[in-house]
């Protein structure tokens, strides 16, 4: 995970759209890193993401694309 800073945190506190911290989280830090995606089983939980959410299998086909 990219480092937070106290205001990335405090942002992801804030936000409404997730119902899971942790999950916030791990898109606060997706955002800042410049990911292109979070890889997740759960794509569900990150339906608010500011970063697309694939799960494992999807990402691996976007890999063989390139």
């Amino acid at each position: 995970m990219a480092g937070l800073s106290h205001a990335d945190v405090k942002n992801a506190l804030l936000r409404e759209d997730f119902s899971d911290f942790e999950d916030c989280l791990q898109d606060e830090s997706a955002k800042k890193a410049g990911a292109d995606y979070i890889i997740t089983r759960n794509i569900q939980d990150f339906k608010h993401a500011a970063v697309k959410a694939v799960a494992p299998e999807e990402f691996m086909k976007l890999l063989s694309v390139r």
